[in-house]
């Protein structure tokens, strides 16, 4: 019995075991099977609706990146910062061959040190730190590759929150991006796209926003700072905090260290190395400011999407080293005009060739740290005189007069019932000549003439001649408008004074030339013979612009009658200071009452240029004899000398074909009598040449600045 009762306890304890030992097998085959399928059922279903791999060289073309102005001779006038969906900065796009090998080293060390040996996940990597947080109760290290951030940064429906399932989510849009793309491509991306802080988004901005210094130039210690900014772009900023700076890129350089990337040497040297952090140069406003401005703006009008983005290049038609003896030129003279007042004036100027219409010289104001307002572009002021030519050329395009054509110079007086006073317009110097030819008058800046010619040809056809010519400010239409009682912009006027220049094709100044949006061209004004072209470029604008020929908005008869006038303003009238230039001149002055405002405009056979002088508050006077003739002359004079184009033929060059010359009497308008000493040579449009001959031979004097001043 005992015996029998022995045998089954211990078979029952053997039963237990093999229970026992089944069921541990069971687990241990079980726990694992039952957790991969819960892992597969957990991927899974994180992985439906995963975003779409993204292209790696589309980002590249679309990244928002600096945007760069260029003068004419490739000066850096701008780097502007591109301005897209809420972000604000600098990115210098980088290619694989650009990053130097020991940043590429350091940004492994900090980032990703099995970057070339995982796919896109570091499994280690993730037990390890799996461990690590687990030990320490809370996140310690992370263990996001290379690749994962990538992913996370450029897909935004990963997001950011920190879950299993945006970390699974990341995971496997790293793993398919790492099948899709080659190491490089991913690296050539990371590098490029991450955020370094002080607006710098990639290595190429990062190293001009902290050292100003090229890529390839960057120290050890410089590098391993950069890479260290990349967990804490803020926080590690070295203009702000350059102790964590310090400590975040030393503890770059012991990874580096230890992962035997570096020698012991380099990394004590780089340890003790200094920061020597160097602020990148504003380029914009310290060179040709207002022509840098006024770029800027009309890049953002022309192609509003692609400047927000930014990566253009945006080149200009602007010298930088005679901008910038103009402007110190405008500074020294404006002290002259200055005097005793308490105030400086301000000032307007710019020269162009106005064939090509490229503007090489803008002056918009008298300091552009005080006042970034452009008086050039932006301003409107009242001509004065300097509108008498478009009113003499309405008339002669009208063929209502000839430039011999005699007027009237006596007093007016009209009743304004507007200003409830009597409008009386004199000349300058008080006195009226009784009897001027319409070439004489002009010359000398008579305004009563010049009134007569506005009632012959109506306000209409001076307002139409104006639009014509390019001015695009609204103008009164009433006898005001004769003496230029009606505010024009400096570069419209200017471009009207060019046509004329040009024989009556249409003269538009510019000052942005071409752009580039990623090497790509999206707007081309160069004229084919810019020398910064290449021979395939300037053989395409050859073609482009002979098939488009300029636009003409005045009669060439017309406009070469009016260069004739202008030219005879600076031989013996108002101009009469510019007649001693190195090259033939012509334009005309301009002065608004009480010497508010003072004006020259005026042309060789190559460039045009204007220049203004006033204040802001139009209510402050120039003072006593700062009229155009003394206050904006001489400073047109020297910004034209200091033009390297400004040389050219004569003017007002050679007569068109149907234009007939006549020896015309001054005092008459008539034909001179053989050998009369009042007589002058004049051009008139078939049909319009005097053919009554003058009955006396009088003499006139050649001068008459000597008699009246600018007005």
């Amino acid at each position: 019995m005992r015996f029998a009762v022995s045998i089954a306890n211990s078979g029952s304890r053997a039963l237990w075991w093999r229970v026992l030992l089944a069921l541990f097998l069971w687990l241990w085959i079980a726990i694992p099977v039952v957790g991969g399928l819960a892992l597969v059922h957990l991927v899974r279903s994180n992985a439906e609706g995963l975003p779409l791999v993204p292209n790696l060289q589309a980002w590249a073309l679309a990244a928002p990146r600096t945007t760069v102005i260029l003068a004419a001779d490739n000066t850096i006038l701008a780097e502007l910062p591109f301005l897209q969906n809420g972000q604000s900065g600098h990115r210098i796009p980088l290619k694989n061959e650009d990053i130097p090998a020991i940043l590429r080293k350091a940004i492994l060390a900090a980032e990703d040190i099995r970057f070339y040996e995982h796919h896109g996940v570091d499994v280690r990597s993730v037990l390890r730190s799996a461990w690590k947080n687990y030990r320490a109760g809370h996140v310690v290290e992370g263990a996001s590759t290379i690749t994962q951030q990538l992913a996370r940064g450029l897909v935004s429906d990963i997001g950011n929150e920190r879950s299993v399932r945006r970390k699974i989510r990341e995971a496997l849009l790293a793993r398919r991006i790492a099948k899709c793309f080659s190491k490089d491509e991913i690296f050539q991306t990371y590098a490029n796209y991450v955020f370094l802080g002080a607006n710098a988004y990639g290595f190429g901005a990062a190293a001009r926003a902290y050292f100003a210094t090229p890529l390839d130039e960057l120290s050890l210690a410089q590098v391993a700072l950069l890479s260290g900014l990349i967990q804490i772009p803020g926080r590690g900023n070295p203009y702000r905090n350059p102790e964590v700076a310090i400590q975040r890129r030393n503890v770059i350089l012991h990874r580096m260290r230890d992962a035997k990337m570096i020698s012991l040497v380099e990394h004590d040297l780089a340890i003790q190395t200094p920061l020597s952090l160097k602020r990148p140069v504003e380029w914009y406003g310290h060179i040709a400011p207002w022509a840098t401005e006024h770029a800027r703006r009309m890049a953002k009008k022309l192609i509003p999407d692609n400047f927000s983005r930014g990566g253009l290049t945006i080149r200009t038609s602007i010298h930088p080293q005679t901008t910038t003896i103009s402007e110190e030129a405008a500074a020294t003279h404006l002290k002259l005009v200055q005097g005793d007042n308490e105030e400086a004036p301000q000032v307007a100027a710019l020269v162009f060739d106005h064939r090509s219409g490229y503007i090489s010289i803008m002056v918009g104001g008298s300091d552009w740290q005080e006042n970034q307002f452009n008086r050039t572009t932006q301003g409107c002021r009242q001509p004065g005189s300097a509108f008498k030519p478009i009113v003499y050329g309405a008339a002669l395009e009208a063929k209502v007069i000839t430039p011999a054509t005699p007027l009237r110079d006596g007093p007016i007086s009209e009743y304004d019932p507007q200003l409830m006073v009597f409008w009386k317009p004199s000349n300058s110097g008080r006195e009226f000549r009784g009897l001027a030819i319409a070439q004489d008058a002009l010359a000398s800046s008579l305004n009563t003439p010049a009134v007569e010619v506005f009632d012959l040809v109506g306000s209409k056809a001076v307002v139409e001649f104006s639009l014509a010519l390019g001015i695009s400010t609204p103008l009164r239409e009433n006898r005001h408008l004769a003496l230029g009682a009606s505010c024009v912009i400096p570069m419209e006027l200017a471009g009207a004074f060019a046509t004329i220049a040009e024989g009556g094709h249409a003269a538009n100044p510019i000052v942005v030339t071409s752009i580039r949006d990623r090497g790509q061209l999206v707007l081309d004004r160069s004229d084919f013979a810019d020398p910064q072209l290449s021979a395939s470029r300037r053989l395409d604008r050859i073609v482009q612009q002979s098939s488009a020929r300029k636009q003409r908005v005045l009669d060439e008869h017309t406009a070469y009658q009016l260069r004739s006038m202008l030219r005879a303003v600076v031989t013996r009238g108002t101009g009469r200071s510019a007649r001693d230039m190195p090259m033939p001149v012509a334009g005309k002055t301009g002065t608004t009452n009480d010497n508010v405002d003072a004006w020259f405009v005026g042309f060789s056979a190559r460039v045009t240029a204007a220049v203004w002088l006033g204040h802001d508050d139009p209510s402050i006077k120039l003072g006593r004899g700062q009229d155009g003739s003394h206050a904006a002359l001489p400073l047109w004079m020297t910004i034209m000398n200091a033009s390297p184009d400004a040389p050219g033929g004569e003017v007002p060059g050679n007569p068109p074909v149907g234009l007939q010359s006549a020896s015309i009497d001054r005092n008459s308008g008539l034909l001179a009598l053989p050998k009369s000493g009042s007589a002058i040579q004049l051009y008139f449009q078939a049909g319009t040449t005097p053919t009554e001959v003058s009955k006396t031979a009088t003499q006139v004097h050649q001068d008459f600045a000597r008699n009246t001043s600018s007005f």
